[in-house]
């Protein structure tokens, strides 16, 4: 599907076996990408590395390096000083600077990584280049996500077919602040490094920062979007185009995160608009998204609308007026201006919970401005994966 990227992947044997678990990407000189990280005080070694990486502009080829089974957070000193043997090793293999391999770890906390398997592993990858899938590259960075998600795309500007590809994992300790767990964007449009790095924060925004699962964010969450800039095209006269094309991958990524959400069975959106901002309707919207009770009652089936108001309300929004309060649940009007509505009834509202996605809207004021957020029913599937996680 692309020009000027590689795919090598091979098993560790550490964690999962004979399963791929460890890859590699390489990117041509022509490439440019952006990151997003990590927002929690507490960071792994590979996103610290990462950090400092992101702003050098150097010219040449480029690798990102993932393995999977063990997080490489909490690890101190030694923790870096193995992502970066790693990257050593990697780099003089493959004739590339080490300031454009950024490494990903993804899985347990506060464990070693296991260098000397990692080492053949990640040498094995290196001979494997130009030889794996992109299907290979999504199953083998997965922890306990129960499938593999990727999406693809193509679309035209002018005479000129884009593509875009998108590959994620992550299904616990989600509430994102910066992007996902681990994803990774690439595209062959050819964009500036400062147009690739608004795209991605306005489009993150919208995605993969408006989704949670537990409300618990990870110390590894990284999301890299790329450009092999192989095809120019009129940026500025295509902007909606690009951007709304773009955002379809990464939201359809998303809504596979939150579907693959541990133990999860049902989709919830929640819509919230009438406040002064996005910042304020994504605070509500997260409110009632990160709502045990709501959760549990999504995953029962049970309409029970007095929670979601009551988590609603749960905000330090100073604009929040019952008066103006709107609910809708999969359409059917709940609440009209703080009033039950007679068009209403529990039948309606049980017909759409037993549905696998289901529509929440909210309304508090006049304004325009929105916010959606998706998240997942919480299931005692939840409770069992991350009671034995570590077994």
């Amino acid at each position: 599907m692309f020009k000027g990227i590689k795919i090598g992947c091979s098993s560790s044997g550490t964690k999962y076996g004979t399963r791929l678990d460890t890859t590699i990407i390489k990117l041509e000189k022509n490439a440019i990408w952006s990151g997003l990280f990590t927002s929690n005080k507490f960071k792994s070694a590979p996103v610290e590395i990462c950090l400092k990486k992101m702003n050098k502009n150097i010219s040449e080829q480029k690798v990102l390096m993932i393995n999977a089974g063990n997080a490489n957070a909490a690890t101190g000193i030694k923790g870096k000083k193995d992502s970066e043997k790693l990257i050593d090793e990697v780099t003089s293999l493959l004739s590339i600077s080490k300031d454009n391999a950024l490494p990903f770890s993804t899985g347990v906390v506060g464990e070693l990584l296991d260098t000397k398997k990692l080492s053949l592993a990640f040498k094995k990858c290196c001979a494997q280049l130009g030889k794996n899938s992109w299907e290979d590259f999504a199953k083998a960075i997965m922890t306990t996500d129960t499938c593999h998600k990727i999406v693809k795309k193509q679309f035209s500007l002018g005479s000129q077919k884009i593509n875009v590809i998108g590959v994620a994992k992550g299904v616990g300790m989600i509430e994102p602040n910066m992007a996902t767990t681990l994803s990774f964007i690439f595209t062959d449009l050819m964009l500036s490094k400062i147009q690739l790095k608004k795209l991605h924060k306005d489009i993150c925004d919208q995605t993969f920062n408006s989704i949670s699962i537990d409300g618990d964010q990870s110390p590894s969450d990284s999301s890299i979007f790329a450009t092999t800039s192989e095809k120019k095209s009129d940026i500025k006269k295509y902007h909606k185009r690009i951007k709304n094309n773009f955002s379809e991958v990464f939201e359809e990524l998303a809504k596979k995160l939150v579907l693959d959400g541990e133990g999860a069975t049902k989709l919830i959106k929640i819509k919230v608009s009438g406040l002064s901002s996005f910042a304020a309707s994504k605070k509500v919207a997260l409110k009632v998204a990160n709502s045990p009770l709501v959760k549990t009652a999504a995953y029962g089936e049970d309409p029970n609308w007095g929670r979601i108001i009551t988590a609603a309300g749960n905000t330090d929004i100073k604009e929040f007026d019952m008066k103006n309060l709107s609910l809708k649940i999969g359409g059917h009007p709940v609440l009209v201006n703080g009033n039950l509505s007679p068009k209403y009834s529990e039948a309606k509202g049980k017909k759409e919970f037993r549905k696998k996605t289901i529509n929440i809207e909210i309304n508090l004021g006049k304004s325009k401005q929105s916010a959606l957020v998706m998240t997942s029913d919480l299931t005692p599937e939840y409770i069992s994966i991350n009671s034995d996680y570590r077994s």
